[in-house]
């Protein structure tokens, strides 16, 4: 095998040029060949681990139905090419499938991830396979009926795998539940760095869409973390069993999205799941937000009883010297009756003058009162 591996580096290395650019090539394009037969084998060649060459022939699946939803997005994909794209993604995805079952004997869980990951693909492939198809008037029903008979394979693989992993150690399962977490959270990640940058080929409702997903799949996370801390492994790695699924999905969408617009200018959409899974999800993420406003409201309203306390204490001393000048008004006329004619005259003439500006009264500018401003979330 290490020779095998050297001699096709070597002439991978004679031909790096087209090798680059038959990497985008198509089916039919004169420099496609390389890709499928140098570039692709190369890469086999040299994963030498099950694990790495499991995960190559996934990707090389995957491969085969991203270009035929972009031949038949451009309204290209002839039956010849689609029996030829058909017949190699059957290869690669049986040799994928194969693996995992026989990894199901010495680690289940790690096939069980790998069956939840290589499930979802296959899924969202199907699934935009038939859109393009449909839309474009292409018929695509064969490629997608072996695409269904290969992911219904993998069903059946996962579930063998999880059973063999339910009747493990607490131990092992303990583990088991870390590392579908981890995986989730790692595929979450990328998701997400992926959105970013294929955003350019998004409808915006599809956009949307996507942002909806990773909030949903981020959400599930955590609720699956809550599960953790109460000791409900069973239940938490349910959890982390569906957002690794979800974001697989999100992944390849977003993947077979960008290639198809790079290629063809095409947008194609991203239907919102219609899942009960989805329902309870969007309805947590909904109960936290409204959790979360409840929360902001009491704040605001200390706020406003706080900012409010200052305008009361003044409004209280300002009449409490409202009630004192009235009782000095009162005390007045007995003063002014003990007084001398002099001092009455000078008090009738300012009186007298207090009367003339009360006809002419002068506005004088309120004062503000303290209004709480709201906190900008």
């Amino acid at each position: 095998r290490p020779v095998a591996a050297l001699l096709v580096l070597a002439v991978f290395a004679t031909t790096a040029g087209d090798s680059n650019a038959a990497e985008s090539a198509l089916p039919r394009h004169n420099k496609y060949p390389i890709n499928t037969r140098i570039n692709e084998p190369f890469m086999g060649a040299v994963a030498l681990s099950a694990s790495a060459k499991q995960a190559w022939a996934m990707d090389v699946a995957g491969e085969r139905l991203k270009e035929a939803a972009t031949l038949a997005a451009k309204g290209q994909l002839s039956p010849e090419t689609q029996q030829e794209l058909k017949a190699n993604f059957e290869s690669h995805a049986q040799q994928a499938t194969t693996n995992i079952a026989q990894q199901a004997s010495s680690s289940p869980e790690a096939s069980v991830e790998s069956a939840i990951r290589f499930e979802a693909q296959l899924s969202e492939y199907e699934r935009v396979l038939k859109e393009v198809g449909a839309v474009q008037g292409v018929a695509v029903a064969g490629l997608a009926s072996s695409v269904q008979a290969e992911r219904e394979r993998v069903v059946s693989i996962r579930e063998h795998a999880q059973k063999s992993s339910d009747e493990r150690t607490t131990e092992n399962k303990t583990a088991a539940v870390s590392r579908m977490r981890d995986s989730a959270k790692k595929r979450l990640k990328e998701s997400s760095g992926l959105a970013n940058t294929v955003s350019y080929a998004l409808a915006s409702s599809s956009a949307r869409d996507v942002a909806i997903q990773l909030e949903n799949a981020s959400a599930t996370i955590a609720a699956g973390e809550d599960l953790l801390d109460r000791d409900s492994q069973r239940k938490a790695l349910d959890a982390f069993q569906k957002a690794l699924g979800a974001t697989e999905t999100l992944n390849v969408f977003l993947e077979t999205s960008s290639d198809i617009h790079e290629r063809t200018g095409r947008i194609i959409s991203r239907p919102e799941p219609k899942t009960q899974q989805s329902a309870n999800t969007q309805r947590d993420v909904e109960e936290r937000r409204k959790g979360d406003g409840n929360r902001e409201m009491r704040n605001q309203g200390q706020a406003t009883t706080t900012s409010a306390a200052p305008a009361t204490e003044n409004i209280q001393v300002s009449t409490a010297a409202s009630d004192a000048q009235s009782r000095d008004d009162e005390k007045a006329p007995q003063s002014s009756e003990r007084a001398d004619s002099v001092e009455r005259q000078e008090r009738d003439k300012d009186r007298s003058e207090d009367s003339k500006e009360a006809q002419n009264p002068v506005s004088l500018p309120a004062l503000p009162i303290p209004v709480p401003v709201p906190r900008l979330r």
